[in-house]
């Protein structure tokens, strides 16, 4: 921890900077060189912060260097004036002293001063940073001296005149018999919260590179003792893509699989049970179904040719399915896809018309044909999550969550890592206790808060300054409770925060020199108590969920309800369902429960679960006319959605003129419009206002309503049948009688020819 703050009465002074001053023991030195900082210090107060390189661990022989922030932030420009860097050469043994020499009201003696250099002018608003060697004298102070933290200063004065001052501390790296302090990191494998809750191909893409932040975050713990808590949302993102998932991230899953890190898993997404617990739930949610991402992708296996030259595919196929593990490469994952990269991973650059850097020809040269492959059934919910973890008797609440720790006992069981904030220690003790205790029957890994602190500083430190401030406060800490009680052993377990980090280099950085310590010693969690009776017992703080986020809770819980209640409105509900278990989950994050984005999540997934009721609907139009006694009422249903849907449409007249004695079942496609008819019977003339709603085949209603209008003219058929019938009636009269006149004109032309005759 670094700690700047302004002396009281301490006043701006004119002067110019000088090239060179005087050290402690006289001699002339060059003045540090200055440069630009990131703002730092506090509004209105003129600040000096000291960091120290090697997260301020010094032995004999070690120079120490290290740098010097001045910041100016009130409206008034700071005269030339000198920094002096102080050492007090006693050890600081408890965390009481150490809280007090970090606390600014306190009045320590600064002790020796090693350092003193001039700074210029420095204007109002402004920040420098001054990096700084001590001279050797400064360890020469040490040398001699035990095992221990000291506190070093910095002081910003003018003249006579104090302007700032800032305290750290450095730990003196010098042979000791204090037993070392064991410490257990846990460390979540999390991706960053995104859009939803798989990963998209390009995000894995990016995460998975060479330098992406997955990738950093497995060379940061790859041959620690830190204890891996692992998402399973990372998992079923890569494996559920198929053979479209990235070569990187197949391989990826691959080497998180070769491992040797104790793991245990966290709930999908990180959701957080305390919140469902709290909230009333029996028992916790689960992810049902990811069949709708896998059904977008295919699932490949090579197929190996045995001895007499035949396809072993299926054989393969079978094999992996008898003993439970997926099909393809990895865990749980397919066949990785078959890339012709060799042209990168030299170094080589790919022609434009031959990307992959391997021509047919090439190939054929050097005799190798790519692989004959053949598609398999998707893997199942079981092989997605597959994992083989070694400490499932983990599990890990968010801090500050818990309210009902034995609820959470009969869930998961196991051990529960606890946040050192939410227990009762023994008000008598003197000393920082080991993390392993018990609450009732639970057994509990409390965490120390302050350690949890000053790791979650240095490994989401932004610059390198406030890296190195974090790790000092992190070897100092242990180096206090080493210094404690020299003769006992502690085991520390020491969470880090559960967001994915943006350089989790500085998580290697900082496991490295916890490892390089001689009072510190990495080790996986504590394995589960023989005896938990014999364990310290402790109490339980609750810090129960607010009653808004319970609130928001139960409200995505009846969305997910309503959207179930609609997932027969698609060919197959299981995809629906198991996406919106998902994505509830994913809305559960713990982290975004406690940020600002968690409205906006949630908002997302309402929409995701009850927009079809909305945005599937029926078209208005003009009246319809409808002539006769029995017809049909054409209509049309409109579908908004991305999804073909079945949807039934009923009607219900608003007076006595019509009677429906049927509904009408239509698959609309996805944003298209589809003509449905229903069966009607007019009982009499006259407009008629009709009701139409539509449902899902399961009987759910949607929001969408409309009334029609409808003008029955039920006679107008019987007349017209009537003036059919009379036509035909006259044009038979009066073909009748234009024979019968025919026939009496010919006979009278006979009669006449006979008389003539």
């Amino acid at each position: 921890m670094v700690l700047g703050f302004c002396a009281a009465g301490s006043a701006p002074a004119q002067g110019v900077a000088t090239p060179d001053a005087a050290d402690a023991g006289g001699s002339a030195r060059p003045a540090p060189q200055q440069s630009a900082a990131p703002r730092i210090g506090v509004e209105g107060q003129r600040t000096a912060e000291l960091s120290l390189q090697n997260g301020g661990v010094v032995g004999e022989g070690d120079q120490l260097s290290g740098t010097v922030a001045l910041a100016n932030r009130v409206d008034e420009a700071a005269s030339a004036g000198e920094i002096v860097i102080r050492i007090a050469p006693a050890t600081i043994d408890t965390r009481y002293d150490l809280d007090s020499w970090w606390d600014p009201e306190e009045d320590w003696q600064l002790g020796t001063e090693v350092y003193r250099a001039p700074v210029s002018e420095l204007e109002a608003g402004s920040t420098i940073t001054l990096p700084v060697t001590l001279p050797e004298s400064a360890t020469e102070l040490l040398e001699g001296g035990p095992f221990g933290a000291r506190g070093i200063s910095v002081q910003w004065v003018e003249g006579e005149d104090l302007v700032a001052e800032g305290r750290s501390t450095l730990v003196w790296d010098a042979e000791s018999s204090a037993q070392p302090v064991t410490v257990s990191p846990i460390v979540p494998i999390v991706a960053p919260v995104t859009d939803r809750a798989l990963l998209s191909i390009e995000e894995l893409e990016e995460l998975t590179a060479e330098e992406g932040r997955l990738t950093e975050l497995l060379d940061a713990v790859e041959g620690s003792s830190a204890t891996l808590a692992i998402d399973p949302r990372l998992l079923v993102s890569i494996r559920a893509l198929g053979d479209d998932a990235p070569e990187t991230a197949l391989e990826w899953i691959e080497r998180l699989e070769a491992l040797e890190n104790d793991s245990f898993p966290l709930e999908f997404a990180d959701a957080s049970l305390t919140l469902q617990q709290q909230a009333g739930l029996e028992e916790p949610l689960e992810p049902t179904d990811f069949s709708y991402e896998t059904s977008q992708h295919e699932f490949l296996v090579e197929v190996n040719p045995d001895a007499d030259g035949e396809g072993a595919g299926q054989d393969a196929e079978a094999d992996a399915q008898e003993t439970g593990a997926p099909t393809g490469t990895g865990e749980a994952g397919p066949t990785p896809p078959q890339t012709t990269g060799a042209a990168d991973a030299a170094g080589a650059e790919p022609d434009a018309t031959d990307p992959a850097g391997t021509a047919p020809e090439e190939a054929e040269a050097d005799g190798e044909e790519e692989p004959e492959t053949e598609s398999v059934p998707p893997p199942g919910l079981e092989e997605l999550l597959a994992f083989d973890y070694t400490r499932d008797d983990l599990q890990w609440p968010a801090a500050g969550t818990v309210s009902d720790l034995g609820a959470l006992a009969e869930w998961r069981g196991g051990t529960v890592i606890l946040d050192g904030a939410q227990v009762t220690l023994s008000p008598d003790r003197y000393a920082t206790p080991s993390s392993q205790h018990r609450i009732g029957d639970t057994e509990v890994l409390v965490t120390d808060t302050q350690i949890d602190q000053a790791v979650a500083d240095a490994v989401t430190a932004e610059s390198p300054m406030e890296f190195q401030d974090g790790a000092a406060e992190v070897a100092t800490l242990l180096s206090v409770v080493s210094r404690e009680l020299p003769n006992e052993a502690r085991e520390i377990v020491t969470t880090l925060p559960r967001s994915a980090l943006e350089d989790p280099s500085r998580l290697g950085e900082l496991l490295d020199q916890l490892d390089s310590h001689g009072w510190t010693s990495l080790a996986p969690a504590p394995a589960a108590a023989s005896d938990p009776a014999a364990l310290t017992e402790t109490e339980l703080l609750p810090m129960p969920h607010s009653e808004a986020a319970i609130g928001k809770f139960n409200a995505l819980r009846e969305a997910e309800t309503r959207g179930i209640a609609l997932s027969s409105l698609y060919e197959d509900p299981g995809e629906v369902t198991g996406e919106l278990r998902a994505e509830l989950l994913f809305a559960l994050n713990g982290g975004l429960i406690q940020s600002d984005r968690w409205d906006t999540v949630s908002g997302s997934f309402v929409r995701l679960a009850t927009d079809a009721a909305d945005r599937i609907s029926v078209v208005e139009g003009s009246e319809i006319q409808l002539i006769g006694h029995e017809s049909s009422l054409p209509l049309f249903v409109e579908n908004a959605t991305d999804r073909e849907v079945t949807v039934v449409v009923e009607l219900r007249p608003t007076t006595g003129h019509l009677s429906v004695t049927d509904s009408a079942t239509v698959v609309v496609p996805p944003g298209g419009v589809t003509r449905a008819t229903l069966p009607v019977e007019a009982i009499a003339n006259g407009v008629s206002g009709v009701e139409a709603t539509l449902w899902t085949v399961d009987g759910t209603p949607l929001n969408s309503e409309a009334d029609l209008v409808v003008n029955v003219n039920s006679t107008l058929e019987s007349v017209a049948v009537v003036l059919l019938i009379g036509s035909g009636v006259v044009l038979f009269v009066l073909g009748v009688w234009r024979t019968l006149r025919r026939r009496r004109r010919e006979r009278s032309e006979e009669v006449g020819q006979s008389s003539d005759g």
